[in-house]
């Protein structure tokens, strides 16, 4: 069966001459399309095109920004959430603290109550004073990490 002839291909496709020896044919099978600008659109299908391209990125900034503010909400809630509850914490141990302070004052003023002679009045010479520390001097910090001193090796803290 003999090979089909391919039509030569144009030497310079950027520019789609054709060598000098040759000229184009005309296709009769082949129509082309009209230009784009040859058939003007009507006004009001460019102001409904324009308005879909509009709406378009309206509807992409709208969406995006519900989603930041959906995540600030969330993450505004997981704080609030975190802060109540160390707030009741400190509150659970303001009140336990305030218990262990009126039983412990309980429990003096009884122990008086029982035994007043116990009780001994405060005199300068029984009291115990103490002197201040002598003040050490400053050490400078690093100012990086390189520059930290490595006395130890590497070691595993792990097993």
């Amino acid at each position: 069966m003999p090979e089909p002839q391919r039509s030569p291909q144009p030497i310079d496709r950027k520019s789609k001459r054709l060598p000098a020896g040759r000229k184009s044919l005309p296709n009769k099978n082949v129509k082309r399309l009209p230009r784009a600008n040859s058939f003007p659109l009507p006004l009001w299908l460019r102001v409904l095109m324009s308005t879909q391209k509009l709406s378009i990125v309206v509807t992409v900034l709208l969406t995006l920004s519900v989603f930041a503010i959906y995540g600030w909400t969330v993450y505004a809630q997981e704080q609030w959430n975190q802060q109540y509850k160390k707030l009741e914490q400190l509150k659970r141990q303001e009140r336990q603290l305030t218990t262990a302070e009126g039983s412990f004052d309980n429990d003096m003023l009884r122990s008086v109550q029982k035994n007043p002679r116990e009780l001994v009045r405060e005199r300068p010479e029984q009291s115990i004073f103490l002197h201040a520390a002598p003040l050490r001097p400053k050490h400078d910090l690093p100012a990086t990490v390189s520059e930290l001193p490595k006395n130890k090796p590497n070691e595993s803290l792990g097993y």
